[in-house]
């Protein structure tokens, strides 16, 4: 596709204004213009300011334990947690790594990084844990996918709280049928050159300005306790009302690992556990319990 074929259609004007309800108007997110510089204001001070990074990673695979990132972007913000708003975008970092192996062809053509542009880079872990300073809150918008990679990766920067701007927000509350970023700002009127990483957490920025009802719902989604319940011997005949509950299925790594599991407010873990007990014998008792928060959520696929 040509770029001429991409950009707005000036000679349509006309058509437009005699039927302006048939048509929707996108705008390039202004923080991924390239002519952009920082720090940058997006709102006045509040006094009680914290330090909170948006993360993302392009990787050469789905798998922590087997692919590595290629490429990773971060961008340093600062937000009222009073507010409910984001107060200025401080800082955005980009690196490539060499992952040692050819980068997968499919990768490539999702991401358009290539084999040259990794080659002989390497991440530097002292200017990653410098950008880290502080102890902010991570924000990516699949935790569950890049905190795995990035402390497999980052090792001593395992002790920091994280949260999910895809999971951790209740989107379809919001009025938006998708919790995909792309789709979640072309609702709004925006769009932006996705799948490379600095470019997706400046998206997340965007988007956390231009709705801080969803920014107020993470933060509140940050700060719950909650309780992974791994329902264990659980028989076959109960997979429906375990369904209907919202428990998923894991089949872990071997027989006696598989398990149903679900993650509920640890204020309501004694109802759950009524309901196993209700359910199956002895349910609660044979169920195990991981409590889990900021610091620890997301370590792990479950």
């Amino acid at each position: 596709m040509s770029h001429r074929s991409l950009s707005f259609p000036l000679e349509r004007l006309a058509e437009i204004q005699t039927r302006p309800l048939d048509f929707r108007l996108l705008e390039r997110i202004p923080l991924t213009c390239p002519e952009q510089t920082w720090p940058l204001s997006l709102g006045p001070a509040v006094g009680d300011e914290r330090p909170m990074v948006l993360l993302d990673t392009e990787t050469t695979g789905l798998e922590a334990a087997d692919d590595a990132i290629i490429e990773l972007g971060m961008v340093r913000l600062r937000y009222s947690p009073s507010a409910h708003r984001l107060v200025s975008v401080e800082a955005t970092l980009s690196l490539y790594e060499d992952p040692g192996r050819p980068i997968p062809e499919f990768i490539t053509r999702l991401t358009g990084i290539t084999d040259a542009m990794v080659s002989g880079q390497r991440m530097d872990d002292a200017q990653v844990a410098a950008f880290l300073d502080g102890d902010p809150l991570i924000v990516a918008h699949n935790a569950g996918f890049d905190r795995p990679f990035f402390e497999r990766r980052f090792s001593t920067l395992d002790h920091l709280p994280w949260a999910c701007s895809a999971y951790g927000v209740d989107w379809s509350e919001l009025g938006f049928e998708s919790r995909k970023l792309e789709y979640l700002l072309l609702r709004l009127g925006w769009f932006y050159d996705g799948h490379r990483a600095t470019n997706d957490t400046l998206a997340m920025a965007w988007l956390f300005h231009r709705m801080p009802a969803a920014l107020e719902a993470l933060l509140v989604e940050a700060r719950r306790t909650t309780v992974r319940v791994q329902a264990f011997g659980a028989p076959f005949d109960v997979k429906d009302a375990l369904r209907e509950r919202g428990y998923r299925w894991h089949n872990g790594t071997s027989g006696p690992n598989r398990h149903w599991w679900c993650e509920v407010d640890a204020a309501a873990l004694g109802e759950e556990q009524a309901f196993l007990d209700a359910l199956y014998h002895n349910g609660s008792e044979q169920a195990h319990y991981v409590r889990r928060t900021a610091w620890n959520r997301f370590k792990d696929t479950l």
